[in-house]
């Protein structure tokens, strides 16, 4: 079988799952506006912006986010770390305080403002996770325990919030569907 038969396949039997509303509307979607439907799964994390399929079959994303040597070495040094969610002071604390490994390497991790840059940047990435408790802004180990964090203190339904909990926490889509994903796994 193909991947173009495997696709059409899956597309086949998700068709099915729909109620006849359902797929009518889906179809002409399809046929009156491909880019507002594109724009949606953009939205929500189910495409990236500018992909585009390899010449090995593979997805690829085009705005991959470069990171400094700096990010690298702070997601290496946070790793086992994040053990329980930490705010950006815990955070320099930890790394950026006099005679840290971390520090002695990089100075302006004793600076928060330096240290919120590389900490969202890794958070862009996929690195780590980001959630909000109030006005306080919590870093975890990955995206799912993030998600778990925002979902336990809002008291609300993973499967319901695929689209609020991005806005909310602050991190790119794509993670937050794959932390449900791993989540729902569970």
């Amino acid at each position: 079988m193909t991947d173009t038969e495997f696709d059409e396949a899956d597309l086949a039997a998700a068709l099915e799952d729909l109620d006849p509303q359902e797929a009518a509307a889906l179809t002409e979607l399809l046929e009156e506006s491909p880019g507002l439907l594109r724009g949606t799964l953009e939205e929500y994390g189910y495409l990236g912006p500018d992909e585009t399929v390899d010449e090995d079959g593979f997805v690829t994303n085009e705005e991959t986010v470069g990171l400094t040597d700096a990010q690298r070495e702070l997601s290496t040094h946070l790793a086992g770390r994040l053990d329980s969610p930490k705010s950006v002071d815990e955070i320099v604390e930890m790394v950026g305080s006099e005679g840290a490994a971390f520090r002695q390497q990089y100075n302006s991790a004793q600076y928060r403002s330096w240290m919120s840059e590389q900490l969202n940047a890794l958070v862009e990435a996929g690195e780590l996770g980001r959630f909000r408790d109030g006005r306080s802004v919590y870093y975890t180990e990955t995206p799912a325990l993030a998600v778990r964090h925002w979902v336990r203190l809002n008291e609300l339904f993973v499967d319901e919030l695929s689209a609020e909990i991005p806005d909310d926490t602050g991190m790119p889509a794509r993670p937050v569907r794959e932390a449900i994903r791993s989540i729902n796994d569970d």
